[in-house]
Formats: C-alpha cells, sequence, structure tokens
C-alpha cells in the first residue's frame, strides 16, 4: 500500500504562507514587485495542488486495489468453507 507523504501538504502549506506575506504587502504597500511575488506564489499553490491531487488519486486508486483483492480473497475462502 501505498504510504501517505505529506512532504506535498507541507510544501503546499509553505507557498500558501509565502503568498500571504506577498499578498499583504502588495494590499498595504502597493509594491510592483510585491504583486509580481503574490502571482508567482499563485501559480506555485496551482503547480503544487496539480501534484497533489496526483499523490491522493494514486493512494485513492491504490487503496481500492488493495480492497478489491481482500474481497476477492475473502469470497474464495468463504466458498471453499460452503464446499466443506
Amino acid at each position: 500500500m501505498i504510504k501517505r507523504d505529506e512532504s506535498s501538504h507541507d510544501e503546499l502549506m509553505r507557498a500558501f504562507n509565502e503568498y500571504f506575506k506577498a499578498n499583504q504587502t502588495w494590499i498595504v504597500k502597493g509594491i510592483r514587485r510585491a504583486g509580481m511575488q503574490t502571482r508567482y506564489w499563485l501559480s506555485e499553490i496551482r503547480r503544487i495542488c496539480s501534484a497533489r491531487r496526483v499523490i491522493i488519486m494514486d493512494w485513492r486508486f491504490e487503496v481500492d486495489k488493495d480492497k478489491k483483492q481482500r474481497k476477492a480473497q475473502n469470497s474464495i475462502g468463504t466458498e471453499t468453507d460452503i464446499d466443506n
């Protein structure tokens, strides 16, 4: 089974914190560079979210596959018990 990797979550939270700081600077001071940084961090958040989504989907597919295998094994064991 795939282990849930929290590193992408941590990366997302760091990016969001950087975005928040840049956005606050842009709102309060109206500095052009802060606006550029805000847009940069929004792009990074989008990139990280896409990667995180793939990780979560892969994990879910692996869980479903394991569940299906266990169910098949249990049904085989049940059929054997019935035959005896």
